[in-house]
């Protein structure tokens, strides 16, 4: 996602530094004229970074975004999404930057839903330390963010698209698509039937500037309201791919949420923004990405 927002921030004018200790991100997925500190958003030396580059806009979207690694080693998560954001925190108040941007969790923060799709005044209920971090380093940036910094707090379905890893233990489409092309063994945790907002990755970019032009301080849902089940994005995947394989199906596991969608008509109201890519387009794009 965030190769994808560099991008589109560069392409309307404006300097850009990106700040991550790629875990996960890779610099080649990056235009090269664009300037990159290698540094964990939880060490020391971060304030002082974002404050010499003496930015207008601090947009956080670094994460531990694994569920499963959240259950197994829930104080690697915490050090990265909730000491790591009181980091950004700090940082946008002593650099006096003008605006916060928080990328947070939908899929996983409202736990089990009582109704969907499920709007921004759903109940708070994680049932995972990812979802429970993510939920924590919002409340902080709420108390501890003067009122003169505005809060654009972004909670999106899950994000897929190019450039996204195939390596890790979430982004379920690109781990997918990757094996299928390789012609490995996929492996689906639980039944395949739990279901997914999938929101793709351009349509998350627009959401990112229109959130960012916007004068005053919100929290949004960002997703499509329309689930999709593992099973049923394996199918489409597998028509894509030519893959000739079925599922090996493994134990569910824990943390999971097994059906999400996100109400997404407070952002139309607000902002005028709504999906424009479908999962189909979306999944053909993506696959198309990784033949390249």
């Amino acid at each position: 996602m965030g190769s994808h927002v560099v991008g589109g921030l560069l392409a309307k004018g404006h300097d850009v530094l990106v700040v991550d200790n790629l875990s996960t991100g890779m610099p080649s997925n990056l235009p090269d004229n664009v300037e990159i500190v290698d540094i964990d958003i939880a060490d020391d030396g971060f304030v002082s970074v974002a404050k010499a580059f003496n930015p207008n806009v601090i947009s956080h979207m670094a994460a531990q975004s694994s569920v499963s690694v959240s259950m197994s080693n829930p104080c690697l998560d915490a050090r990265v999404n909730i000491l790591g954001g009181l980091s950004v925190c700090r940082a946008a108040k002593e650099a006096g930057c003008e605006q916060v941007l928080y990328v947070n969790t939908g899929g996983a923060l409202y736990g089990e839903p009582e109704y969907m799709p499920c709007d921004e005044d759903h109940p708070i209920r994680p049932i995972s330390g990812y979802a429970l971090s993510k939920w924590t380093s919002e409340c902080y940036f709420r108390m501890m963010l003067p009122d003169s910094i505005p809060l654009k707090v972004l909670r999106l379905a899950n994000v897929f698209g190019p450039r996204q890893s195939p390596h890790g233990e979430s982004g379920v489409i690109s781990i997918f698509a990757r094996k299928m092309l390789d012609g490995d063994v996929v492996q689906i945790f639980g039944d395949g039937e739990h279901t997914r907002d999938y929101v793709y990755v351009g349509d998350f970019v627009r959401a990112h500037d229109m959130a960012m032009r916007h004068a005053r301080s919100l929290t949004l849902n960002f997703g499509t309201g329309e689930g999709t089940s593992v099973n049923e994005v394996f199918q489409q995947l597998k028509s894509l791919t030519r893959y000739g394989e079925s599922p090996v199906y493994g134990d569910a596991r824990p943390g999971d949420v097994r059906h999400i969608t996100l109400d997404s008509s407070k952002a139309k109201r607000t902002l005028g923004w709504e999906p424009r890519v479908g999962l189909l387009e979306g999944l053909e794009k993506t696959v198309a990405y990784m033949r390249g």
